[in-house]
This record gives structure tokens, sequence and C-alpha cells, in this order.
């Protein structure tokens, strides 16, 4: 599974190093002085709060995931499956930050559940659900990011406005899908068929009847998310709450980067509104971890803040924690996750799936 990985890792090496660039280069407020003044006149104290917000964007995905293995699993015959949330977290916040559009987070943290007895179609399932409460969970804070400082989204550049719509729009767009598929699975079906179809008759889609058999195998798997959502209430309710913690813990680390280096409480709402907005915004496009565009779009909104002196430093040291920081912990749970679920294997002799 890693081998097949390291040309996204290489590529995600790149953008890192462009986006850095390209703030320091062209950002007008950067200044590495200031930065350093800044630094040591920080208050300590919001700093380690900011790492450990940074920290539980992991742990919070890590408590929802195990919370829907143990609804999916728990009514199965036999020993319980030993559930290692914060591992599947840390491999899906990792993968999915080094390749398009998310795409490598779900398999990667297929393979660890995998390695834990869950099947394949449980696995499936959980993590479809999971990307449900993840979405509505995003769209909530969206809205509550937009009505807590309206003018904060008038405040940012045309470009920028036009990169939080579609990101609003793709992740609207994307829950209505969701609740489509739960209720009327039937219209979504029809309408991939004809989406496939027609693709097939301009020559864009080659291998139609893999796709279609693809848009079947998606139905059935969110048709079981159907039946969990309707039957376990209150666990889709604690597995939506912790979604919604760990968007706040993202959230929340460039909020207390801002007190550390001396922000005003009263600008507070400002701030959490343009992080809200940035958490939207980055959707818009399928980057590798929205890079570029969240240190756009972050830049532009901090530079409508009065106190903020210097938007870039700014922008550079909160993203520096929330985001690379966060990969730099989540690829070290991941390493000894790895080796500690060998262990676990070997000890109950049980084979290792072929990754």
């Amino acid at each position: 599974m890693f081998k097949k990985k390291i040309p996204w890792m290489l590529l995600f090496l790149v953008l890192m190093v462009l986006s850095i660039w390209a703030v320091i280069s062209h950002s007008g407020s950067y200044s590495l002085q200031l930065l350093k003044d800044t630094l040591k006149n920080a208050k300590v104290g919001w700093l380690i709060a900011a790492c450990l917000g940074m920290f539980c964007n992991i742990l919070f995905e890590g408590l929802a995931l195990d919370v829907l293995v143990r609804a999916i699993t728990d009514k199965d015959e036999g020993p319980k499956i030993r559930s290692r949330g914060l591992l599947y977290s840390a491999a899906d916040i990792y993968f999915s930050a080094i390749t398009p559009s998310a795409s490598g987070g779900q398999p990667a943290s297929a393979f660890f559940m995998s390695r834990d007895g869950i099947t394949v179609a449980q696995s499936a399932v959980i993590l479809v659900t999971n990307v449900f409460l993840y979405t509505v969970s995003l769209v909530l804070i969206g809205v509550i990011g937009f009505f807590l400082c309206p003018s904060v989204f008038f405040g940012f550049d045309p470009l920028a406005k036009v990169f939080i719509i579609l990101g609003g729009i793709f992740l609207v767009g994307l829950s209505v899908l969701f609740v489509m598929v739960l209720r009327k699975e039937q219209w979504v079906k029809r309408l991939a068929i004809g989406c496939i179809s027609l693709g097939a008759k301009l020559r864009i889609i080659r291998k139609k009847e893999t796709h279609l058999k693809k848009v079947d195998k998606m139905i059935t798997q969110y048709k079981a998310c159907a039946g969990i959502v309707t039957n376990e209430q209150l666990k889709m309710l604690k597995a939506f709450l912790y979604n919604f913690l760990q968007r706040i813990s993202l959230l929340s680390t460039t909020v207390l980067v801002y007190l550390s280096f001396g922000g005003s409480f009263d600008n507070l709402p400002r701030v959490i509104s343009v992080q809200a907005m940035v958490l939207v915004g980055v959707y818009s496009l399928p980057i590798p971890g929205g890079m570029g565009v969240a240190d756009y779009l972050l830049i532009n909104g901090l530079t409508g803040i009065a106190d903020v002196a210097s938007p870039a430093n700014l922008e550079l040291f909160s993203r520096g924690i929330s985001f690379y920081c966060c990969l730099f912990l989540a690829i070290i749970i991941v390493v000894i996750g790895y080796f500690r679920q060998n262990r676990y294997l070997k000890k109950n002799k049980k084979p290792e799936p072929q990754s």
C-alpha cells in the first residue's frame, strides 16, 4: 500500500514547497523579522492549546470511526472487532492530504480496518457514513461562519469568493446526493446510468460496463448506510458530534495562534468566520490538502482584520500547526499502528490481507 503512494508523497512535497514559497515571495505582508519578534512575545499557553487542537483533529475523527465500527460490527456473531479508530483516522487524514480530491484516505483506512478483521463491505459502509456526517458538519460550520459575521465574506476578493461559493456548492451538493441515495436511490441510479451512457456515446467514458457495476456497488453501500442511519440514530448522533468537534478543532488552531500573537478577543468572531469559510473554500479544487487555495483564502481573509500585523506570518504559522504538523503526527501514528497491528496479528495468528 505504501509503495503505491510514493509518487503522491513526492507531489505533495513539491506542492508544499511551492505553496510556502508563494506565500513568502508574493505576499507583501510577510516579514521574517516580524515573525521572529512575534514568536518571542507569543503567549505560550495559546500555542500549546493550538497544538492540542491539532491533535484533537485526529482524535475526534478516530472516536467517530470507533462509534461507527461498533454500530456495524457489534451485531455480528463471534468475538468483538478490536477497533483502532485513531489509526484509521490518522491514515485517512494523511493519505487524503497527499492525494487529489482526498482519494487516498478511505482506501488507506479500509486497509487498516481489514487487518483488524473488518470486512470490505463493512468498512465501505463505515467510511461512506463517516463521509456523510463529515460533509454535513462542514456545511454546518460554513453556515455558522457566514452568519456569525456576514461582512467577512464580502470582504474577500472576487476570486476568493468564487472559491468559497464553489466549495459550498460542492459540499451542499454532496450532502443532497447522500440524502437522495438514502431515500430515493433509484433516482440517483437512473441519473448515474444516464450520465455514463451519454459519456460512452461521446467517447468520454470507456469501459461502460465497468462503470455501471461501480454504480450498482455504490448504491448497495449507500442503502446499507440508510439502515444504519435509521436504526442506530443515537450512535449516528454521537458520530456526527465527533465529526463536528473535529471541524471545530481544525478551526480552533488559527484562532488560538491569533490569540497567541496578541490578537484581540473583540475580533474573534471575524477570525472564526474567516477560518470557517476557508474550510469550505478548499473544496473548490481537487488539490492535495487544498494547498495553495487554503493559503490564498486564509491570507485574503486575515487581511481584513485590523490587528493582524502580518496575515502571511499568521497564516504560515497556523497552517504549519494545523496542516503540516498534523500530517507529521498522523504518519507517526500510522507507522506505529502498522507495526502494532503486525505484532497483534502474529500473536493471534491471523493471516494478513494482501494490500
